[in-house]
């Protein structure tokens, strides 16, 4: 399978709202409400300024499977459920390096939830590093 990158347009913040709102994604993120589309539009409009954030659409042909994102150096990658276990992750990490080179980024972070065993598996596959660990406590 061909995998690609190609720049996000405005025309894909649907599909990406799609992913970011499916119970397998959302249970990954600090932000686990569903996210309503005029909150998510108003954030990537935001982003469109902001010179610390790149994103693209993963694709195969003219087939969208998933998104990947850099903000701050951290990665944020989803793709289509119907799309895992096919090392399309894997290759999504390893162009978004090149991407980011071009960029001038020296250094990516792959911050997760310790439970997302998926996502830990993509980035150690590409080459990451366990640095640090990182507690939380919510305070009501």
């Amino acid at each position: 399978m061909e995998i690609s990158l190609r720049k996000v347009n405005e025309e894909d913040w649907d599909f990406i709202l799609k992913l970011r709102n499916e119970n397998e994604f959302k249970k990954y993120f600090q932000n686990q409400k569903h996210i309503e589309k005029n909150e998510h539009y108003n954030y990537l409009n935001e982003q469109k300024n902001n010179p610390n954030f790149f994103n693209w659409i993963i694709c195969n042909n003219s087939n969208d499977l998933g998104y990947i994102r850099i903000l701050n150096n951290d990665v944020s990658i989803m793709i289509e459920l119907s799309h895992h276990g096919k090392g399309i992750g894997t290759t999504a990490i390893k162009l978004v390096e090149i991407e980011a080179k071009k960029l001038g980024i020296n250094y990516l972070v792959g911050k997760m939830m310790i439970f997302n065993k998926k996502s830990e598996k993509i980035f150690v596959n590409n080459g990451f590093e366990l640095k640090t660990y990182w507690y939380e406590k919510q305070l009501s």
